[in-house]
């Protein structure tokens, strides 16, 4: 099994990181890291790393492999003071942190060119690299998972993921040093998040999220959508669902919803999926983030 070392107390004087565990194995940093949001002696910010995992999860039950040795982690924060909310999360959030997954990775190598991939992943040249798993607790923290294709090749997956991943060193031809990388990416999840929770901050994410937008002025096909219908000038718009949905994407609004134009309709869709729910890859030996 690879491992990167990952240099805690060098993390924690450069970032705001009060507690950090390195794990060459878990079941899941998910898992790991909600144990110690809900311990009162635990001291956030926390990060929790795992070279692999045996039984994290992804988005939807989906199952996401990943290379042995590449950055698998969990950070969790307090939810900002600016919104304290009851259940769930701001699906903002999980923009925000996509966002922070984008610039970092092109602030530590200009030649890394990933692009955002609404709602959680991120991709380059059309495959997933990344993954993020957003939830919040009851007692208001935030458990920000990620799963960076940091390591191994996409020949190294099983065959049926072989065509929809790619790895850094398949784009750089090398890996990439986990402690440079997290020592950009704990600050800028921090003020992404921040700023996406306060309106006079938000639109800049939002603004920032578009330029960097994989789906904008393409056709894309949805599962299990949850959305409304805007030319439909109802004061009282309600959401509903559909099984499917065609369109072509306009992008994200001004609250980052995923507009889709139809030839009937515009939709501006709260939640879904690009993944096909008969093709959702399960593996009882997969790593996900």
């Amino acid at each position: 099994m690879r491992q990167q070392h990952v240099n805690s107390e060098h993390l924690q004087r450069i970032t705001s990181l009060k507690t950090v565990e390195c794990h060459a194995e878990l079941a899941s940093t998910m898992d790991r890291a909600k144990a110690l949001a809900t311990d009162p002696s635990t001291q956030l910010p926390a990060l929790v790393i795992a070279s692999y995992q045996r039984n994290g999860r992804g988005r939807r039950g989906a199952g996401w492999w990943q290379p042995s040795g590449s950055l698998a982690m969990t950070f969790v924060m307090k939810i900002p003071t600016e919104r304290k909310i009851v259940g769930g999360i701001l699906p903002v959030w999980s923009l925000a942190c996509g966002l922070a997954v984008v610039e970092s990775l092109q602030q530590l190598n200009p030649e890394l060119k990933p692009l955002v991939r609404w709602p959680n992943d991120i991709e380059m040249k059309g495959r997933k690299l990344a993954g993020l798993l957003v939830e919040a607790t009851t007692t208001q923290k935030l458990l920000i998972g990620i799963g960076i294709n940091s390591d191994g090749s996409k020949d190294d997956a099983p065959l049926a993921l072989r065509d929809r991943l790619i790895t850094i060193p398949d784009v750089l031809g090398t890996s990439i040093s986990h402690n440079d990388l997290l020592g950009i990416l704990i600050p800028r999840i921090e003020k992404n998040v921040c700023d996406a929770t306060s309106p006079s901050t938000c639109q800049s994410i939002l603004e920032r999220y578009k330029a960097h937008c994989s789906l904008t002025d393409t056709s894309i096909k949805l599962f299990d959508v949850l959305c409304i219908d805007l030319k439909n000038e109802l004061e009282n718009q309600v959401a509903h669902q559909k099984t499917t949905l065609v369109g072509f994407c306009k992008g994200i609004d001004e609250v980052g919803r995923l507009l889709i134009e139809t030839p009937h309709e515009t939709l501006a869709v709260l939640a879904g999926s690009l993944t096909d729910p008969l093709s959702i890859w399960r593996s009882d030996d997969s790593t996900l983030c």
